[in-house]
């Protein structure tokens, strides 16, 4: 009687533990997927392609610069002579210019009557101009220049003309950047500043990491538990305890393979350079993000429709869903002759013999591997470009991690494994009901 207790009181707390265990990784599956769009919005949002690569914010900041350095200049006692000899030089050069030009003026025509029009037009300039005066008066006018230099309106009028020709510079070297995408994420955000939204996002993400991750862990921990107190009892496995340990093996790989295994980040946290004494700054640039889970793949690579791609997105989805989730359920089947299907070729086949064909825990390790090489690969790579030079600084961010769906992944793989062993002690027992 006390056994018979101890094993209903252990079904109904393995019932619980799967019920509790199945609607958190629903709610797990949900949870990731709304995680991964935040990430992929945050990601365009702080994309390298509106912060470094957008001429739009190299001309905002070197205006800027130039802003500030043409309303903090001011003649001072140290500055004035060579600023004043400058001045001096050009204008000296600029007369020069003019003088010649008006000769080769006059002496150009073809006729003689244009050449004697040019003679007389030369006499009279000579007449009326004496460039050698006005080169003798070239500090008198620079010295007019300069006072005109410091006055506000100068000011100002330096100011527009420079950021004119930087933005037409702009204009004519770099494409116009398609900016809708970033519209549109912040749109979905309800953002009107860049920076803001990823801030507030990337809280947002943090906290949401942080849900899934204690959400993995106890569906991992509720799954363990269900294991546990239906193995523990002693002779043949009745169906509904080998069908809850089915069905809990089923909901991990399920969890596994709708969510993200991976993810793939390479950033620039900080790039800085001078440009006349100021740094010119860029923060938080994103270059490559990718965040997929098994289905995700079989999508994309399905998608591009392509017989290489076909035939890849079919391998995977056989090999890391199709093959485990049947040597699973057959097992079921099979172990307990399930509608008579013990005797089915093919339930034979994927209950005894599948094993070495779903090789579920080799794609955890191959995954683990991508994981490890990915994650040299762009460290490798930033910080070739963090070495760019010594004018200019260069902190790159690598954020290349193992996500939810690694994990339980890995805990199926595990599931199943003793999930078989402990079908094959029952079967050499004799112990199948």
């Amino acid at each position: 009687m006390q056994d018979r207790w101890g094993d209903w009181v252990r079904t109904v707390a393995a019932l619980v533990a799967f019920a509790a265990a199945g609607l958190l990784t629903a709610g797990l599956i949900g949870a990731a997927a709304h995680t991964k769009a935040l990430e992929a919005d945050l990601a365009e949002i702080r994309d390298v392609r509106y912060g470094l690569l957008d001429a739009d914010n190299w001309v905002a900041q070197i205006t800027g610069i130039l802003d500030r350095r043409i309303e903090a200049f001011e003649l001072t006692e140290e500055n004035r002579p060579v600023i004043k000899r400058n001045v001096e030089r050009v204008l000296d050069r600029l007369i020069v210019e003019i003088e010649a030009l008006q000769r080769r003026q006059n002496r150009a025509g073809d006729s003689w009557v244009e050449r004697v029009q040019g003679a007389l037009r030369q006499g009279v300039q000579d007449l009326v101009i004496d460039f050698e005066d006005l080169r003798a008066k070239v500090p008198i006018y620079a010295e007019r220049v300069l006072e005109e230099l410091s006055s506000p309106e100068a000011k100002a009028d330096l100011r527009a003309q420079l950021r004119a020709a930087v933005a037409d510079l702009a204009a004519d070297t770099f494409a116009q950047t398609d900016r809708r995408a970033l519209e549109t994420a912040l749109a979905r955000h309800g953002c009107d500043e860049p920076n803001a939204c990823a801030a507030a996002l990337a809280a947002e993400i943090a906290a949401a990491k942080r849900g899934l991750a204690e959400r993995a862990v106890a569906v991992i921990a509720l799954v363990s538990l269900l294991f546990a107190l239906i193995l523990v009892r002693s002779g043949g496995l009745g169906r509904l305890p080998m069908l809850l340990l089915t069905l809990a093996t089923l909901v991990l790989l399920a969890g596994g393979v709708l969510t993200p295994m991976i993810s793939i980040e390479a950033g620039i946290e900080e790039l800085r350079l001078q440009l006349l004494g100021e740094p010119v700054i860029f923060r938080d640039q994103v270059i490559y993000f990718q965040s997929k889970s098994v289905i995700d793949v079989v999508r994309v690579l399905a998608e591009t429709g392509k017989a290489d791609m076909l035939l890849v997105a079919g391998l995977i989805a056989l090999f890391s869903v199709a093959f485990p989730a049947a040597k699973v359920t057959a097992s079921f089947a099979y172990f307990h002759d399930w509608r008579g299907l013990r005797g089915s070729g093919l339930v034979r086949f994927f209950a005894l013999k599948s094993g070495k064909w779903s090789m579920a825990d080799v794609m955890v390790v191959a995954m683990f591997m991508a994981f490890v090489g990915f994650r040299g690969l762009v460290a490798s790579q930033l910080g070739s470009l963090g070495a760019a030079g010594p004018s200019v600084e260069v902190l790159t961010t690598n954020g290349t991690g193992l996500e939810v769906g690694f994990y339980l992944f890995l805990a199926f793989c595990l599931a199943s494994l003793v999930l078989s062993a402990a079908l094959d002690a029952r079967l050499h027992e004799g112990h199948l009901t």
